[in-house]
């Protein structure tokens, strides 16, 4: 118990030395902490606040050429010989010359074509002339043949005929008369010769002769009843036939002659108006032709400087590209712009403003210009207009007038630029820091904390325009006012 008494003292006088060095490391650190952090504030000033905005843009001429062909009628156009990119050029001298040995070919037979229509079409008009004066004739005539036909029917049912059956039927009555004289005289002589007892050889030989007169006219009776029943059954049917088709012939032929004369005068007149418009035809095809030959040399309409391609928005992305097409035999695409001839001596500004900007871009506002080939050079210039729908998504055109003095005559169209717009200017400009200002949620209304001694007031301001990080007051603060930097809400 002795031993364990007295090792608890010896700890306990070593721990008071701990303490009291402990305490006064307390007290050191203690002053040396500092004392609580006063807010930050910014104490207000007036200074120059101008506000401006810069577009990229190049120059372009004011007088440019596009140089194309658009043939009316030919195709399979080729360079023969072009200017160069950049060569320069008078009004009325020859930019491009295309190969005209296919469309020369093509005219010669055009012409000779025309000829050989001409030809045939003058055959047509005397044909056609002929047979306006031949048709009347035709048509008279077949009227005369189907009046004939009519009358011959008509006198054959009238008169040729009933005499025919009469004529016929006298020679049989003829023929049997005649067999009656020849049985009479016959019978007369029989009886006459019967009283003799003898008879004689004269007298035989009579008989015999009667006898045979007899016979001969019982086979002429019995011919022309033949010859009368053939004609009355047969002939005379058969012409009946053949005079009825005869009339229904010279009818037929009638009405085809009224009915295709006159269609064949139109038919002719028809084929000279086709003939007519295809001559007409191939005499525009050869105007036109030659219109093509004569599009075929292009010259510069006025004087400039020769840009191969199509500017678009003052600039020659394609010049490259026509380069290669514009060599002897390349092949040329109707209606592509090849070049253009550019007038270098009036440039005006086509920049590209975005959406964001328009607001502050008017009609009219001075702008400085600063060419990229001469970067110490300052132009003066004039917003001429904006566009008022975009050229591409959320970018809208700008044309901007610019004086060029002598130092400027180096610039050329398609060169760069920017222009530089003074949109706003205030010379005792209030401008603070955006973390100072707590907006109210109406309009441009916020509210800043004003330090008053060691009070802090929330005041109202108009905020104004935004200035990277600061905002400008437009009211509600006054040169000397001391605000906090940081707003309290």
């Amino acid at each position: 118990m002795m031993i364990e008494s007295v090792l608890a003292k010896r700890v306990i006088w070593s721990c008071i030395p701990l303490l009291f060095l402990s305490s006064v490391y307390a007290e050191d650190e203690k002053k040396k902490a500092p004392a609580s952090k006063a807010p930050e504030t910014v104490t207000i000033k007036t200074e120059l606040l101008k506000v401006e905005v810069k577009l990229k843009g190049s120059f372009e001429a004011v007088e440019t050429s596009e140089m194309y062909i658009r043939p009316e009628v030919w195709s399979g156009l080729s360079i023969a010989e072009a200017a160069g990119h950049g060569d320069k050029v008078a009004a009325d001298d020859v930019v491009l010359e295309l190969d005209k040995r296919k469309i020369d070919v093509a005219i010669e037979d055009l012409e000779l074509q025309i000829v050989t229509t001409e030809l045939a079409l003058a055959q047509t008009e005397a044909g056609l002339e002929t047979l306006r004066k031949s048709v009347p004739q035709d048509l008279e005539s077949a009227r005369r043949g189907a009046e004939e036909a009519e009358e011959n029917m008509q006198r054959y049912l009238e008169i040729d005929r009933p005499e025919t059956i009469k004529d016929i039927e006298q020679q049989v009555k003829g023929a049997h008369h005649g067999l009656l004289y020849q049985q009479e005289e016959l019978d007369q002589l029989e009886k006459m010769y019967k009283a003799d007892d003898l008879t004689e050889e004269t007298e035989e030989i009579i008989l015999t002769r009667a006898r045979h007169g007899v016979e001969s006219a019982k086979h002429r009776l019995k011919k022309a009843i033949s010859a009368q029943d053939h004609a009355l059954n047969v002939l005379l049917p058969r012409q009946t036939i053949d005079f009825r088709e005869a009339e229904q012939s010279a009818t037929l032929a009638l009405e085809r002659a009224e009915a295709a004369l006159p269609a064949a005068i139109k038919e002719k007149a028809i084929g000279l108006q086709k003939q007519e418009i295809a001559f007409g035809k191939l005499e525009k095809k050869l105007e036109r032709m030659k219109g093509d030959r004569k599009m075929m040399t292009i010259r510069a309409p006025h004087a400039g400087t020769v840009y191969y391609g199509q500017a678009v928005r003052g600039q020659w992305s394609d010049a490259t590209a026509k380069a290669k097409m514009l060599v002897p035999g390349a092949s040329v695409q109707p209606g592509a712009v090849l070049m253009t001839v550019v007038r270098n001596e009036d440039l005006f500004v086509r920049a590209t403003a975005e959406e964001k900007q328009l607001a502050d871009l008017h009609p009219g506002d001075p702008v400085a210009v600063t060419p990229t080939a001469i970067p110490g050079e300052e132009l003066v210039g004039s917003l001429k207009s904006l566009s008022a729908i975009p050229v591409s998504p959320g970018k809208f055109d700008c044309e901007i007038d610019v004086e060029l003095d002598e130092q400027a005559n180096r610039i050329v169209a398609g060169m760069g630029c920017e222009a530089t717009i003074e949109v706003y200017r205030q010379p005792n400009a209030i401008l603070v820091p955006k973390a100072a200002v707590a907006e109210d949620g109406e309009d441009d209304d916020a509210h800043v904390y004003l330090v008053d001694g060691e009070e802090n007031k929330k005041q109202r301001v108009r905020v104004g325009r935004h200035v990277g990080d600061r905002l400008e007051i437009l009211r509600g603060l006054n040169p000397g006012d001391k605000i906090l930097a940081k707003n309290l809400d």
